[in-house]
């Protein structure tokens, strides 16, 4: 929805300054960004959705690399890298963990044919 887009632009934006205001104090900001990511509230969601296990097979086949979501584990390892020394040069970006899949036609929904 436009008011989902509004508030993700907004904590991109926020991101990228606070990267900015924060550099003097040797402080790094990153956005981590993920799409599809198989958790209880995902599962959820899909049990209540009509035809959901339907469009969960359109979804997952339309996911860039090995097809399938992204795990938790996957999030937590990208999270933990950027608060690690080696990325110590790295702020104000944003890091999609996403297998490829936020760069693709996000209208997956209406899709119904797997």
């Amino acid at each position: 929805t436009s008011g989902y887009a509004a508030a993700k632009g907004g904590v991109l934006g926020l991101t990228r300054e606070w990267a900015v205001d924060l550099l003097p104090f040797d402080i790094r900001c990153n956005a981590i960004i993920i799409a599809e990511s198989w958790t209880p509230m995902y599962e959820e969601w899909i049990d209540n959705m009509e035809n959901g296990a339907q469009k969960l097979k359109a979804i997952v086949k339309k996911i860039p690399l090995e097809n399938r979501m992204t795990t938790p584990s996957e999030i937590a390892d990208t999270c933990l890298f950027t608060i690690s020394k080696r990325a110590s040069h790295t702020t104000g970006q944003f890091i999609f963990v996403d297998g490829g899949y936020v760069h693709l036609d996000r209208a997956l929904l209406n899709d119904t044919n797997p």
